[in-house]
């Protein structure tokens, strides 16, 4: 290393302490940014088509890309992944993400301490832009348009020495690109010296990368032009590999003496059997001399350095004796699938009631599965912590049952990122957004009866919409998403809203310092109808008993009368977990329908519904009939039962007559609407009737009970039934 002049030191000391002086306030504000505190956990969301393999975020002031964030496990599309920062300074860091299907994508300069998560979609790969950036860190890309795999890639200096392997653990496939990073203060003159699965090394004379910024391995390049392969490294190298030892070989790694990374696995879906051998066939380097690598079946590793290949044809591995533990052995066809982990989760009970039952079970399956608490309870204000043994996949679906029978549910819950799920209060509709801890809290709630699917926020002064702050989850009616955003953003902030449907809705310059609570649900015109239903009367005095699905969200909700008149009623009860509602028309004389005194329904028994579906296509009252199927719900739930009868939109509400036209339930669902498959046919359920009973109860309201008569025809039951049976609007 040479010494600079005294006189010259001198004068690159003063040229320093000037651009000292000369700082901008605008550059000491935006170093203050940079010292906001990093969060010290960071999810990444793969919302790509191929499963993420390779992750790793690093400060953009970092030489190097650093370990691989997911270590052994993967991201499949769709799913979610949380890592911790540890010792992080910054705020600012460089993403390069490496899919199964070989695609780099790249983020570069994210600021972590405003969102701490990485939303990434296989479609961005490094620009033109990202590589101008100036800072103490240069980029490069190196682009494989060959027909093979790029295994090694070192960079050369000025003086001709080789470094180590910067791409670690992965490759660049035939077709993709590798992002590359070092320090400028180095230097830029760099050569490169790339290895291919079946070609040998090519050579890249020095250039200045910090300018040129892009090195490209053609698929044909002539002899003695950069890129070309040296002739005398072009051979095959072919050798065997012994396992002498009584445990399998499950992962064989051989890379060149000197070289940073192991590269792949040489075995792919093989492994060595205990006295076996594998033969490996690879291009040789620029060195007989290499490194070789064998894991087995219980973690045990042998390595040998420096063997001469060229000399030695065969390689003996030995190993442990005995057995004595099994290791992770090999996923096919999945490179690094999950394994098993135990996660604690908290159930609040913020309800009125004891929680008597709790079902957690995995969203991928279709089945409650055991009663979590065994007979103990939750009682009201308690906290109860469930273990749930998961896979490689978070989403998991929640039941609870209050003492008295009423349900609440929370489907795909994500356990791997919120570990406390509050019943019964004012956590129950909660989204949590994150941000900082010490950071301004913001609340957005769905007013509306449109799904939230989308929700982007970010500062007036941005030009980017940036992240969609749900991720994968969505707002239904009536959900809040908290966040914390970081006091630099400033107060004004930009809000988009995309719904169900792709209807979005932007707000600009909102002062989020003044008013920290936005209503955000699609609001239709006044009066408009917004969906329809079916309900009936139980009373003489005008009660309607309909589903709780029909009402909600409904500025008024009203019988239609023909003409286009309606008559609207006032809501007295309402639950949502047995999704049943109790209405009143003032002053109204009505003619109820009459419930069935004994048991409730039979397996087998008729029934026959009367409502009203599809209004705008068929307009009046209509009538099937089938039979009750089963007397459980869907996954198992006590307070449904199934019947055949068809069932359409609109039905909603309306009531599950018995052969002689009494109520034994009430129309809840279809199969569906509950578990997302479109496969079944005429598989719907009813509510039973000791919920109904229960709940209006609760409520205040009697109804009529009576002894079972004599079957009649459908046309029978719906004479007597047209006038008790009423179409339901619901209006904005």
């Amino acid at each position: 290393m040479s010494t600079l002049p005294f006189r010259a030191a001198s004068a690159l000391a003063a040229l320093v302490a000037a651009s000292l002086l000369f700082t901008t306030a605008a550059d000491a504000q935006q170093r203050q940014r940079q010292r906001a505190a990093p969060p010290a956990e960071v999810a990444v969301v793969n919302r790509a088509a191929s499963t993420l393999q390779y992750l790793y975020v690093t400060p953009v002031d970092e030489a190097n890309w650093g370990d691989d964030r997911l270590g052994s496990e993967t991201v499949r599309p769709g799913a979610r992944f949380s890592f911790r920062l540890q010792g992080a300074q910054q705020c600012r860091f460089d993403v390069r993400a490496l899919y199964e299907n070989g695609v780099e994508e790249t983020r570069l300069g994210a600021n972590l301490c405003q969102r701490a998560e990485i939303m990434l979609t296989g479609r961005a790969p490094t620009s033109t832009a990202g590589l101008a950036r100036s800072g103490p860190i240069a980029l490069f890309v190196v682009r494989n348009r060959t027909s093979q795999t790029l295994q090694v890639l070192r960079l050369t200096d000025a003086n001709g020495q080789e470094g180590e392997d910067i791409l670690g653990a992965t490759v660049i496939e035939a077709g993709h690109s590798y992002t590359g990073r070092f320090a400028r203060s180095a230097g830029c003159n760099y050569g490169v010296v790339a290895t291919f699965a079946e070609g040998g090394d090519r050579n890249i004379p020095p250039q200045n990368l910090c300018q040129g910024r892009e090195v490209v391995f053609d698929a044909e390049t002539p002899a003695g032009q950069p890129g070309a392969p040296q002739a005398q490294q072009g051979e095959q190298i072919e050798f065997s590999v012994v396992n002498r030892s009584s445990v399998v070989v499950q992962y064989l790694y051989v890379r060149p003496t000197g070289s940073g990374g192991w590269g792949r696995d040489r075995l792919g879906n093989e492994t060595i059997a205990a006295r076996d051998a594998f033969t490996v066939r690879m291009p040789r380097g620029r060195s007989c001399q290499y490194d070789i690598r064998a894991v087995f079946d219980n973690n045990q590793e042998n390595v040998t350095n420096g063997v001469d290949l060229c000399e030695n044809r065969e390689h003996v591995v030995s190993g442990p004796a005995l057995a004595t533990g099994r290791g992770d052995r090999k996923q096919r066809p999945d490179v690094r699938a999950g394994r098993p982990v135990i996660v604690e989760m908290a159930v609040v009970n913020e309800g009125a009631n004891p929680i008597e039952s709790l079902f957690i079970s995995s969203s991928r399956l279709s089945t409650w599965g055991d009663d979590m608490l065994n007979g103990s309870r939750i009682a009201v204000g308690a906290r109860y912590v469930a273990r749930v043994e998961r896979d490689d996949q978070c989403n998991f679906d929640f039941r609870i049952v209050y003492q008295g029978g009423r349900e609440e549910r929370r489907m795909r819950h994500n356990i791997c990122e919120r570990r406390e799920l509050a019943f019964g209060g004012p956590n129950a509709f909660r989204i949590d957004g994150g941000g900082p801890d010490n950071g301004r809290r913001v609340v957005l709630t769905n007013s509306g009866r449109t799904v939230v699917r989308e929700v982007f926020l970010t500062p007036t002064r941005d030009t980017h919409w940036g992240d969609d702050r749900l991720g994968r989850e969505t707002m239904a009616a009536r959900f809040r998403l908290e966040l914390r955003l970081p006091e630099e953003g400033g107060c004004n902030w930009d809000l988009r809203v995309v719904y169900e449907g792709g209807q979005s809705m932007e707000r600009r310059d909102q002062d989020l310092c003044a008013n920290p609570e936005l209503a955000i649900g699609r609001q239709g015109r006044p009066g408009t109808v917004a969906s329809t239903g079916t309900g009936f009367y139980i009373s003489a005095t005008g009660h309607v008993l309909t589903n709780h699905h029909v009402v909600d969200g409904c500025a008024t909700v009203a019988i239609s009368r023909p003409g286009g008149q309606r008559v609207p009623l006032r809501l007295i009860g309402a639950d949502e977990g047995a999704d049943l509602a109790v209405l009143v028309e003032e002053g109204a004389t009505s003619l109820p329908l009459a419930f069935r005194n004994s048991q409730g329904v039979r397996a087998g028994e008729r029934v026959v519904l009367v409502g009203y579906p599809a209004r705008s296509q068929l307009g009046g009252v209509n009538v099937t009939e089938g039979i009750v199927s089963g007397l459980r719900g869907a996954l198992g739930d006590q307070t449904r039962f199934q019947y055949t009868a068809p069932t359409q939109p609109g039905n909603s509400g309306g009531p599950v007559l018995d052969a002689s036209g009494l109520v034994v339930g009430v129309v809840v669902s279809q199969i569906d609407k509950i578990s997302g498959e479109r496969t079944a046919q005429n598989i719907n359920f009813g509510i039973k009737l000791d919920l109904i009973r229960t709940f209006l109860a609760a409520n205040g309201v009697t109804m009529q009970d009576r002894a079972n008569g004599e079957a009649m025809q459908a046309a029978d039951i719906l004479q007597n039934a047209d006038a008790s049976v009423l179409p339901l609007d619901c209006l904005e």
